[in-house]
């Protein structure tokens, strides 16, 4: 057995409910499940146990490479990511040959927005070990941030040939499907995943987005309460929500919800915000006339005065 898969964590999370494209986008982005946005390499306790995990007679170089692995697991679980990648680079030096560590080093390179770099170390994964789904899976996710859809749909599907019960990988190929503006593909693709994993409320969501888009409202409607009924604390659905409310003509019920989400995360007013969320021509032109509403303007400045506040404390 490779020793660097000794370094990579088994625990399945989904994704959380933020804000931006990271915010549902980034469970793919790990070597078995982990969410980025907890941390690519799972928590500090299971990071720690690992620095300790046997290694079946290594040489001096692997051992070496295996340490200054697991210092990178450490920093980047702590946000010091580039010393993580400073040590990763000198563990791939000592073993060039690891596509572990090239996942590794391109999902850290995803975690902080460098996609070029991202794309040119899992290709190098995928070169190393060209039917690992893991490999296969992140490169593309990368290729998905990149914008180079196609690309992310023949690695998805590739991985997803390999390893079928990956819920995540069937999420990020149903984005891609999106992105190219096949809806019935990625509604399909979503819907795989909803079936491996029936609390995974951002494929459920984004079924709501683009029945939306069809003009289903209520098909829409009946999708963003079943993603607040497995997570209260998600913004994105309850404002989507809110906006088929409004449309609906249920105006105090829109707005109050719709001031719900924006305290839950004040970004979720910004346009760009919306647009990395996946969000379609027509819902994003129906939410403008409910953000511009009084209840839900003054829901954002209270939010937004709460969180400037936090920052200067």
């Amino acid at each position: 057995m490779n020793i660097f898969r000794q370094l990579w964590i088994s625990t399945q999370v989904l994704p959380k409910a933020a804000s931006g494209f990271l915010g549902k986008w980034t469970a793919v982005l790990c070597w078995a499940g982990g969410s980025l946005s907890v941390g690519v390499w799972g928590t500090p306790g299971q990071a720690q146990a690992l620095f300790h995990a046997p290694v079946p007679n290594p040489s001096l170089m692997q051992a070496q490479a295996l340490q200054l692995a697991s210092d990178a697991i450490r920093l980047a679980q702590f946000g010091q990511v580039n010393e993580a990648l400073t040590r990763l680079e000198l563990a791939t030096e000592l073993v060039p040959n690891s596509a572990e560590l090239q996942v590794a080093t391109g999902s850290i390179y995803l975690e902080i927005g460098d996609y070029r770099q991202a794309v040119a170390a899992l290709q190098k994964g995928r070169e190393l070990s060209p039917n690992d789904p893991a490999v296969l899976l992140t490169l593309g996710a990368a290729y998905l941030r990149q914008g180079s859809y196609f690309a992310a749909v023949e690695a998805l599907e590739k991985g997803l040939s390999l390893e079928p019960s990956n819920a995540d990988g069937h999420f990020q190929l149903g984005n891609a499907f999106l992105l190219r503006g096949e809806p019935e593909q990625a509604i399909a693709a979503f819907e795989e995943a909803i079936s491996l994993n029936d609390q995974f409320w951002p494929a459920i969501n984004n079924i709501g987005l683009l029945e939306y888009e069809a003009g289903n409202l209520e098909a829409a409607i009946e999708r963003w309460q079943a993603a607040i009924a497995i997570n209260p604390e998600a913004a994105e659905p309850k404002l989507a929500l809110a906006t088929a409310y409004y449309v609906q003509g249920q105006q105090s019920e829109a707005e109050a919800l719709g001031a719900e989400a924006i305290q839950l995360d004040p970004e979720y007013a910004k346009v760009q915000v919306l647009r990395d969320n996946l969000w379609g021509k027509r819902l994003m032109q129906d939410v403008q006339v409910l953000l511009r509403t009084r209840v839900v303007r003054d829901a954002y400045a209270q939010a937004a005065a709460a969180q400037l506040s936090e920052s200067t404390q």
